[in-house]
This record gives C-alpha cells, sequence and structure tokens, in this order.
C-alpha cells in the first residue's frame, strides 16, 4: 500500500461519521460519472494480502450481524 493511500486509511479510521459522509460524497463525484468500472483495480499487495489473512483468521470477523444488531448500534 502506498504512503497515501496508508495516511488515507489512517484519516478515516478516526473520521467521524458526518466527515466520511462527506468524504464519500467527494468520492461518489469524483468517480461515479465514468461508472465505477473506470476506477482501476490493483493487485493486493503484501500488506493487503496480510490484513486478509488476519481477518480471515480472527473469529469476530466471521460472524455475521443480524438486520436487528446493526440496527441497534446506528440507532
Amino acid at each position: 500500500m502506498s504512503e497515501v493511500k496508508a495516511r488515507l486509511m489512517g484519516a478515516i479510521t478516526v473520521m467521524d461519521e458526518e466527515n466520511a459522509r462527506r468524504l464519500w460524497s467527494i468520492v461518489e463525484r469524483l468517480y461515479s460519472a465514468d461508472g465505477w468500472d473506470a476506477v482501476e483495480e490493483e493487485a493486493p499487495d503484501a500488506v493487503d494480502l496480510e490484513m486478509l489473512r488476519e481477518l480471515q483468521a480472527d473469529p469476530d470477523c466471521s460472524t455475521i450481524a443480524t438486520p436487528e444488531e446493526i440496527q441497534a448500534v446506528l440507532g
């Protein structure tokens, strides 16, 4: 993962919901006009693959939340 992408991920992680929605709005404006197919796909690098392995090994990531649980968290 590039330095810029890592910094973006860090910023998004600590971002509050309102700013996350604003950022998503910007992303949609930039990329949805050409369709999401216009966004180039990159092969996962070593960091991406390690994150995927961690997710697959984490039992908390294998449990799917019910709609009721999601609603309780979102309010």
